[in-house]
């Protein structure tokens, strides 16, 4: 059983809601991400699809709640194995 196919669909919302310009938008796609990346072969989508980079990019712009759930989606990336491509002395200097 493949959750990849079931999900697939939430992927495009998600990688959307993360390069949203509405705080609230991207808030929400963080927050979901953090469950969503318990999952291994999520999280493997998730930055085979170009997540990482988007993530990323919500650690450096954002503050506050938003801020809160990308670093843990980030953390638990990391915990995987899947996002230290996505670590640079940006995202060192805001952690």
């Amino acid at each position: 059983m493949s959750n990849t196919n079931l999900q697939s669909p939430n992927m495009a919302d998600l990688l959307a809601g993360l390069a949203s310009n509405e705080d609230a938008t991207r808030k929400m796609a963080a927050f979901k991400l953090q469950t969503l990346t318990n999952d291994p072969s999520f999280a493997e989508h998730f930055c085979a699809q170009g997540g990482l980079t988007q993530l990323r990019d919500v650690v450096l712009e954002s503050s506050g709640n938003t801020l809160a759930y990308s670093l843990a989606s980030f953390a638990r990336l990391l915990e995987l194995d899947q996002g230290w491509d996505g670590v640079n002395s940006q995202v060192v200097q805001k952690v």
